[in-house]
C-alpha cells in the first residue's frame, strides 16, 4: 500500500474534481478518480483509502455496482460517502441501503467538502 492516504472518487464529473483535489490536498490526502466500479475496486487495493466518495449523478448501474462491491470487501476503517441531487430521495435512499456510511445532497457535500476530507468522512452524517 502507498504511504499517503488517498481519497477515491467515483465520478464522471471532471469539472468538480479540481475542487475535490484541492480540498483533499489541504487535508493531506491524495486523490484518485475512477469512472467505473472495476477501476474503483482496483484502486482500493493499490492505496491506503480512508474515504471513498461516490457521485450519484453517474449512471445508476455504475454506482450501484461500486457500492455493492465496496460493501462486500470494505475495510472497516474506510468510510463511504455518497452524494447526489436533493430532488432524488429514492436514489439517496438506495445509496444508503447499499452500504454508504453517509449520503449527502450535493449542496451539503459541496459546502462541507473541506471538513469532510479533513475528517476522512467522520464529519458526514445522514
Amino acid at each position: 500500500m502507498a504511504d499517503k492516504e488517498t481519497v477515491l472518487v467515483l465520478t464522471s464529473n471532471l469539472f468538480f474534481m479540481p475542487r475535490i483535489e484541492a480540498a483533499a490536498e489541504s487535508g493531506g490526502l491524495e486523490t484518485v478518480s475512477a469512472s467505473t466500479a472495476e477501476a474503483l475496486m482496483k484502486a482500493t487495493e493499490a492505496h491506503d483509502v480512508p474515504l471513498v466518495l461516490v457521485d450519484l449523478e453517474m449512471d445508476e448501474a455504475v454506482w450501484t455496482e461500486a457500492l455493492e462491491s465496496l460493501a462486500a470487501t470494505k475495510d472497516p476503517n474506510t468510510r463511504v460517502v455518497a452524494y447526489g441531487p436533493h430532488g432524488e430521495p429514492g436514489i439517496l435512499r438506495k445509496a444508503r441501503d447499499l452500504g454508504s456510511d453517509a449520503v449527502l445532497i450535493k449542496r451539503d457535500f459541496s459546502e462541507g467538502l473541506q471538513e469532510l476530507l479533513a475528517s476522512r468522512g467522520a464529519s458526514a452524517t445522514s
